[in-house]
């Protein structure tokens, strides 16, 4: 646990640091994928990082009112303050996914493939969030007498619960305890390694894959957790609850993938697919490089005149049009 980083009179709280270094590595990332791996247009990457930028606070509220609701059925009365990622990441999912369908209309019916491409940095920046958990020493384990044992100073809030649970006296150290912060941090780093290194098999299915994948991860981990998460009523922490949540999530997914669920919804998306290929604008490709060519393909002697003057009035109304601007 290290909270604060001293250098001459400044003082850089770590935690805080950790956090802004995950939000830029999200960025960095998600611009890298959609314009380098994708080809997506400036605009459209332009969109998407305004609709992540609309999306984070939704996220932060719903963490801090999930954990205040789990607090607050532990302690039998009303308890706010915290966050916790579960809470946060479950409410925002679903709402990410239609502000980018309805913000960014270049793309309409091919949202959640976009969405998909954002999990990879999802998973990066949580990992440098999860690190600045550690030194900030909050999310810590149970106590161990493993070699992977880490103890907290007198101050920390693993000393502090050790010193109210009697294993030790005020202003000792804590007893060795796990890193579940820099567990879980490995594993989204894996996570995020897994999915960049088998991208192209698995682009379409990085939702469920993080479903699945930290869905699970966090439902195991949770039973070397040692703080306090507040309570659900039951025998699951709420931890564990909503990582099952999230598994369901990815069941729904694989359903909606398949054509089992939702068909109506598939039949709708499948139609703005088809209008966003017409025009030219589906996966990053522009309506002035189909004007192109289809000037080539009337060259080449593959389009009549009037099949390409028909294409060419159909597509400059799409390009000159006033609702163009809204891409």
């Amino acid at each position: 646990m290290y909270p604060i980083l001293k250098i001459g009179i400044f003082q850089i709280p770590l935690f805080q640091t950790l956090t802004l270094i995950g939000l830029l590595a999200f960025t960095i990332t998600t611009i890298l994928v959609l314009e380098k791996k994708e080809n997506t247009q400036k605009k459209t990457v332009n969109r998407i990082l305004l609709v992540c930028a609309l999306s984070f606070p939704i996220l932060v509220v719903s963490a801090f009112l999930a954990n205040s609701l789990f607090h607050s059925i532990a302690e039998k009365k009303l308890v706010l303050g915290g966050i916790t990622w579960l809470g946060g990441i479950l409410v925002t999912l679903p709402i990410w996914l239609l502000f980018i369908h309805f913000f960014c209309p270049r793309i309409k019916g091919n949202a959640l493939y976009y969405f998909n491409l954002l999990i990879p940095a999802l998973a990066l920046g949580h990992a440098f969030g999860r690190i600045g958990c550690f030194l900030g020493g909050c999310c810590y384990g149970g106590i161990t007498d493993g070699v992977f044992g880490v103890s907290f100073p007198p101050h920390s809030s693993a000393a502090h619960q050790q010193v109210e649970a009697g294993f030790i006296v005020h202003g000792e150290w804590s007893l060795p305890v796990y890193p579940t912060q820099l567990f879980e941090a490995a594993f989204e780093l894996l996570l995020f390694v897994g999915m960049m290194v088998f991208y192209k098999k698995l682009r379409g299915h990085f939702l469920e894959t993080y479903c699945f994948g930290y869905g699970v991860f966090r439902f195991c981990l949770e039973f070397m957790r040692g703080d306090d998460r507040g309570s659900v009523g039951f025998f699951l922490s709420p931890s564990q609850l909503m990582s099952l949540i999230l598994i369901v999530y990815g069941i729904l997914l694989i359903l909606y993938h398949k054509r089992i669920i939702f068909k109506k919804l598939h039949q709708k998306m499948d139609a703005y697919k088809k209008e966003s290929e017409i025009y030219g604008v589906h996966l990053g490709q522009d309506v002035k490089s189909v004007l192109k060519k289809l000037h080539e393909l009337k060259q080449n002697g593959m389009l009549t005149e009037e099949e390409y003057e028909n294409a060419k009035n159909e597509l400059e109304k799409r390009l000159y049009s006033p609702s163009q601007d809204k891409y």
